[in-house]
Order: structure tokens, then C-alpha cells, then sequence
């Protein structure tokens, strides 16, 4: 999996966001599971 720049992932545990401000390879994690990325508005 691989992030891009202004993506939104949010974690459906403790509703934690991340902004991707770099893009990068690999799986945003929180709360020990993978973070959802939100729909572009």
C-alpha cells in the first residue's frame, strides 16, 4: 500500500486523523489496526 500527499486516514478504534503530508509505502496503524482512508471531498 502506498500513501499520497493530502490523503485523510482516520482510525476507526479511537477516531485518531493523520494528514499524509510526504508520500510513502507501507500501512498507517493505530490502535494495532490499519487506519481507513476517508473519501476525498
Amino acid at each position: 500500500m502506498s500513501t499520497k500527499k493530502e490523503q485523510v486516514y482516520e482510525c476507526q478504534v479511537c477516531t485518531n486523523v493523520v494528514k499524509v503530508v510526504e508520500e510513502g509505502v507501507g500501512t498507517l496503524v493505530c490502535c494495532d489496526k490499519p487506519m481507513e482512508l476517508q473519501s476525498q471531498k
